[in-house]
C-alpha cells in the first residue's frame, strides 16, 4: 500500500513515545482518533453533512409519500436510524485494526474483499458523486429557465450552471476548505424548508386540491418510495473525507447524528404539510405544486443556490479520489504542474456531469434511478458487510445482528425492484418526450 493511501502512522505520535518505543522494544501503536489540530471543527463537519445531504432531497419528499403513503414517514424515521447506524459502521471501518487510518471507501472495500470489493465500490462510488450533482444541473437548469425571462433553452441554461459549479470546485482543493460554502448551503435549505411549508399550508384550502387521494400505504410503489427517500440521506459516499477533515475525529458518531437528526426534521416539516396538501398529485420537486406567487420564487431561487453550492462538495471528493490515483499532488509534480493537472481534471468532470444532464432532464424519476440503483447499497449494504468482513459479525450480538439483515435487505430489495420501476418511468419519460427539452 502506497503512502497516498493511508494516513501516517505516526502523525500523532510524540517523540517520547517513539523513542520509548525504539529503546523498550515494544510495538507502538497510534492513537488514530487523536486530535488533528490542522483540520476543521466538529461545527463546520456538521455543517458539510447538513448541506450534503439535506436540499435538493427535501423537495421529492411529498412526492415520496405520494408513491408509498403515510407509511413514508415512518421509512424516514427508519432510514435515519439505519443511516446513523452505518455511517458508525463506515467510519469504524477505517480504523479496523488498530494500526492505520484508511483514506477511501474503496479502501475500504479492498481491505474486505481484495480486488472486488476495490472495484464494487468504485462502481457505486461514481454513480453517486458524478449522479448527484448531475441532478443538481438539471435542477437548477430547469429553476433558472422558471425564473428567467431571458430566451435561453434549459440546456444552455445548465451549461452556464456548470459553469458556476467549476469556480468553486477549481478553487476548493480539500473538504476542510469548504466549511463557509456549507453553511451557506445550510442555511440556503432552511429558507427552502419555510417556502415549502408555506405554500402547502395555502394549498390546503386550494380547491384545486380539494379532492385529492391519500394512502396508508400503496405496496406496489413502496421499494421506489424506500429508494427516494434513502436518497435523501446519501452522504455515505463522501463521509470519509468529511471524517477525515475533523479536529476531533472522536466526535463522529455524536456530529452525523446530530447533522442526520436535523436533516430528517427537514424533510418531515416539508413531507407532511406537502403530502397533505397536494396527496396522489404531489410533484417533485414539489416547486411545481406551491402557488406560482413570489416566495415559489424564491424558493426556486434558494434551491438552485444550493445546489450549485452543494455540487463542488460531492464533486470534491471524487477529485480527491482521482487525484490520489493520478498522482497529482505538490511533491510529484510541482506546485504549478500540481494547480495545471488538478484544475484540468476537475473542468472535465464537471463538463462530463453536464453533458448528462443535457440528455436526463428528468428530476424525480432520475432521483428514483439514483437512490435505488447506488445509495440504497452505498448507504445500507455495504457498511454492514464490509464491518462484518473486516471487525467480524461475532463481535456482534443476536439483537445487532438482526437490525443488520433488516438493513441488508430493505436495501437490496429496495435497490432491485427501486431501480426497476425508475428506469421504466425514464422510458416512458423519453417515449414521451423524444425532443428531450
Amino acid at each position: 500500500m502506497s503512502s497516498a493511501e493511508t494516513t501516517p502512522l505516526l502523525s500523532n505520535a510524540s517523540l517520547y513515545d517513539v523513542t520509548k518505543q525504539a529503546l523498550t522494544g515494544h510495538h507502538y501503536k497510534p492513537d488514530l482518533l487523536a486530535e488533528r489540530p490542522e483540520q476543521g471543527s466538529s461545527f463546520a463537519v456538521y455543517a458539510v453533512v447538513v448541506c450534503i445531504v439535506a436540499g435538493s432531497g427535501t423537495l421529492g419528499l411529498p412526492y415520496a409519500l405520494k408513491l408509498g403513503g403515510w407509511i413514508g414517514v415512518g421509512v424516514v424515521i427508519l432510514s435515519l436510524l439505519m443511516s446513523i447506524y452505518t455511517s458508525v459502521l463506515l467510519v469504524r471501518c477505517l480504523y479496523y485494526d488498530g494500526v492505520q487510518r484508511l483514506s477511501s471507501y474503496q479502501e475500504v472495500g479492498r481491505h474486505a474483499f481484495g480486488k472486488a470489493g476495490l472495484w464494487t465500490v468504485w462502481f457505486f462510488y461514481a454513480t453517486t458523486v458524478i449522479g448527484a450533482p448531475v441532478m443538481f444541473l438539471i435542477l437548477a437548469g430547469t429553476g433558472l429557465k422558471a425564473v428567467s425571462t431571458l430566451d435561453i433553452s434549459v440546456k444552455m441554461w445548465i451549461w452556464i450552471c456548470a459553469t458556476i459549479v467549476a469556480i468553486p470546485f477549481v478553487l476548493i482543493k480539500t473538504m476542510k476548505e469548504a466549511a463557509i460554502t456549507s453553511v451557506l448551503g445550510a442555511l440556503a435549505t432552511v429558507v427552502l424548508v419555510i417556502v415549502a411549508v408555506r405554500g402547502s399550508i395555502v394549498d390546503l384550502d386550494n380547491p384545486v386540491y380539494a379532492d385529492v387521494n391519500h394512502s396508508f400505504v400503496i405496496f406496489s410503489h413502496l421499494p421506489t418510495a424506500i429508494a427516494s427517500i434513502s436518497m435523501c440521506f446519501g452522504g455515505n459516499a463522501i463521509y470519509i473525507h468529511v471524517e477525515e477533515s475533523m479536529r476531533y475525529p472522536k466526535s463522529w458518531n455524536r456530529v452525523v447524528a446530530a447533522a442526520l437528526c436535523t436533516c430528517t426534521v427537514f424533510y418531515l416539516t416539508v413531507a407532511i404539510p406537502g403530502y397533505m396538501a397536494y396527496g396522489d398529485l404531489a410533484e417533485s420537486p414539489i416547486l411545481n405544486n406551491l402557488p406560482k406567487d413570489s416566495f415559489t420564487t424564491l424558493g426556486t431561487v434558494v434551491i438552485i443556490v444550493h445546489v450549485l453550492l452543494t455540487a463542488p462538495l460531492l464533486l470534491t471528493s471524487f477529485a480527491l479520489e482521482i487525484e490520489r490515483l493520478a498522482n497529482i499532488t505538490v511533491s510529484s509534480r510541482g506546485q504549478v504542474m500540481e494547480r495545471v493537472y488538478r484544475t484540468v481534471l476537475r473542468l472535465v468532470i464537471v463538463g462530463v456531469c453536464a453533458c448528462i444532464a443535457c440528455t436526463v432532464p428528468y428530476f424525480g424519476d432520475f432521483l428514483s434511478l439514483l437512490g435505488a440503483l447506488s445509495n440504497c447499497t452505498l448507504i445500507f449494504v455495504l457498511p454492514v458487510v464490509f464491518y462484518a468482513k473486516l471487525v467480524g459479525w461475532r463481535q456482534m450480538g443476536w439483537l445487532e445482528l438482526i437490525w443488520c439483515m433488516i438493513i441488508i435487505v430493505i436495501g437490496v430489495v429496495s435497490a432491485i425492484i427501486g431501480s426497476i420501476d425508475a428506469i421504466q418511468a425514464l422510458k416512458e419519460d423519453f417515449e414521451n418526450d423524444p425532443s428531450i427539452i
